[in-house]
């Protein structure tokens, strides 16, 4: 094979609605992706995806080659800056199913496992799929859908409340590099909301001030036991128990980080204001609204529709969704994310559930 130009130098075009890079995918590439992800579902395989993911990670080097070059450069660079969007991917809304409910009852449908194949095919080549102990039992592909008596809440499950913006598991030491977004439905064109870091201007004093450890990010609600035993369970190892307890440490003793960290010229970012108490010295407090509203003031909707995945940068980006009226009759929007973490060897010691990519 002619490997020869295989990154690509030029940027990828900026759709016309929302500025969003994006990789419209050719029918030759969706057609072989259809057939990557049928050789992962073809049925010969006793264990399920998210324990075969050794074997996904060699399979991610069978994505097509411009596709993959894209992805690469992604990872290596961080260009396009904060994400990227994939489109024409081989997901039909059609034959996927009812939108779920609740979280009791998983999805099962064939295109819903084919959305599973592609995200976990996607993230094996940019780094290695993870999740957390402390949400929904371990389960490595989580799915964004309305619950009822969550419309209010802080949560991916809510719906006429705005989500606010955030990195994801900002409070976690090893919160996810990039987050994956799979378009499954979204009639309503319910927007997520997304911003990057680059894209904010701060003034060198509150830039300083941000990248001292004078702030502090509480655990959102969806990592507490209490949460989690009223939507999906608890299971009774003691790692189980011990991952809720350092949660539950976390909310009375929580520790002090820095917003900003890294390159000064091309920070990371780590923030929820929604889970940020403001009980800070003065001068945190003033560059903590700063940059939430230099962030509020860059962000930007994006519609992730059925067949499309945005790649969110975690550490560059953040991200939010736009309230909506959820019917509950199975049409509503639905998609499916997973997490993913550049270096799986930070995560040593700290890995459970039968996948071993259940972080505490």
């Amino acid at each position: 094979m002619n490997l020869r130009g295989a990154l690509p130098v030029a940027e990828l075009p900026l759709r016309a609605d929302d500025d969003m890079p994006c990789l419209e995918l050719t029918d030759a590439e969706r057609a072989d992706l259809h057939d990557l992800a049928e050789a992962v579902l073809d049925g010969s395989h006793e264990q399920p995806l998210d324990q075969r993911l050794d074997q996904l990670a060699l399979l991610a080097h069978e994505i097509p080659l411009r596709i993959r070059s894209h992805l690469v450069r992604f990872r290596l660079t961080g260009r396009p800056y904060g994400g990227l969007v994939l489109a024409n991917l081989p997901v039909s809304e059609a034959l996927a199913g009812p939108t779920p409910t609740d979280y009791v009852h998983e999805p099962v449908s064939e295109e819903a496992e084919r959305a599973t194949a592609l995200l976990l095919l996607f993230g094996s080549l940019l780094g290695d799929p993870v999740s957390f102990v402390t949400q929904q039992r371990g389960r490595l592909v989580l799915d964004l859908f309305p619950i009822k008596g969550h419309e209010a809440e802080q949560l991916g499950s809510s719906s006429t409340t705005t989500l606010e913006w955030h990195n994801e598991d900002a409070f976690h030491p090893l919160r996810a590099d990039w987050i994956m977004l799979a378009g499954i439905r979204n009639h309503d064109r319910v927007p997520t909301t997304f911003a990057t870091v680059q894209d904010i201007q701060l003034e060198d004093r509150v830039r300083e001030v941000l990248f001292e450890e004078r702030f502090v990010i509480m655990p959102d609600e969806s990592h507490t036991a209490s949460f989690n035993s009223k939507t999906t369970g608890l299971d009774d190892e003691s790692w189980v128990a011990q991952a809720f307890r350092d949660i539950a440490d976390q909310q009375s003793a929580p520790r002090r980080t820095a917003i900003l960290s890294g390159d000064r010229e091309a920070p990371y970012i780590r923030i929820d204001p929604a889970f940020m108490p403001r009980s800070l010295d003065g001068e945190a407090l003033e560059a903590l609204d700063a940059v939430i509203a230099a962030i509020d003031k860059g962000l930007r909707d994006v519609v992730v529709g059925p067949g499309e995945l945005l790649i969110v940068d975690n550490k560059r980006a953040v991200h939010g969704r736009r309230p909506f009226g959820a019917r509950y009759d199975g049409t509503d929007r639905w998609l499916r994310r997973i997490n993913v973490l550049a270096d799986l060897r930070l995560a040593s010691g700290r890995r459970y559930a039968p996948h071993r990519r259940a972080l505490v």
